[in-house]
């Protein structure tokens, strides 16, 4: 059978791991929204046996974009305004082979594309859109994962929080019991949409680590569907256990 990586994980065979990451093999893995946090998502998820990647972005990648994701562009590359699920296609399709490109925003015209998919990523802030992508996912008894970062400024210094929202079959009333805000962005706590590398990073580091959780790659005793960590206080809490 055809690897979907484009050249041997030796990583993986050097630390003895190859049927741990057996577990996340063929799943069909949707990210919606290539900002910040989706991008550095597709970076981790890039790196694994899952069958396919889908990426759905109507945007552009603009300058601004890159300094809050993954790589270091050319001003060139910049200036070209390309697509940003046809940017980061072009990059990460040098290591995994089926990455398929969705130029487009996910709504209610177009929520069937998602359909087909095992899981997902949610990494948007518009809220209508929210509601829509989380009932359909729920139909389809897709589990999925919603992504959050708030930062403000305090006295010269930024302070904030990460959180990581996960929704499965067992558990999914905590989604529309508060953990998720479906306020508009402008109006919503931690909305002032200041974003920094190491933040979107550290979101789908948390994101990632618990997709990973729920397929047994990683050991879960929490089983907590959702969670925030707080800058200033270095604080991790967990909330929401399925047990």
């Amino acid at each position: 059978m055809e690897s979907v990586l484009n050249y041997s994980d030796t990583n993986s065979s050097k630390a003895e791991i190859d049927v741990i990451n057996q577990k996340l093999s063929g799943l069909k893995i949707g990210i919606i929204g290539l900002g910040g946090t989706g991008s550095y998502i597709l970076d981790f998820v890039a790196k694994t046996l899952v069958g396919e990647i889908h990426l759905f972005d109507g945007d552009k990648f603009l300058q601004h974009n890159a300094f809050r994701a993954p790589s270091a562009p050319s001003l060139e590359e910049l200036n070209e305004s390309t697509a940003k699920v046809e940017y980061y296609s072009r990059i990460y399709s040098k290591m995994h082979r089926h990455i398929v490109s969705h130029e487009l925003y996910i709504n209610k015209t177009n929520l069937g594309l998602l359909n087909d998919l095992d899981f997902v990523f949610v990494c948007i802030d518009r809220s209508e859109a929210k509601k829509e992508i989380f009932e359909k996912l729920e139909s389809l008894k897709i589990s999925f994962i919603d992504t959050g970062i708030g930062v403000e400024r305090v006295d010269e210094s930024l302070i904030g929080m990460v959180r990581t929202t996960t929704s499965t079959q067992e558990k999914r009333n905590h989604i529309w019991e508060g953990r998720v805000s479906f306020e508009d962005a402008d109006d919503a706590d931690y909305s002032t949409n200041i974003q920094i590398a190491e933040l979107n990073a550290l979101n789908a580091v948390f994101a990632v680590m618990k997709w990973k959780k729920l397929y047994g790659f990683l050991n879960d005793l929490e089983n907590e569907h959702d969670s925030s960590y707080s800058i200033n206080v270095n604080h991790i809490e967990n909330n929401d256990s399925s047990t």
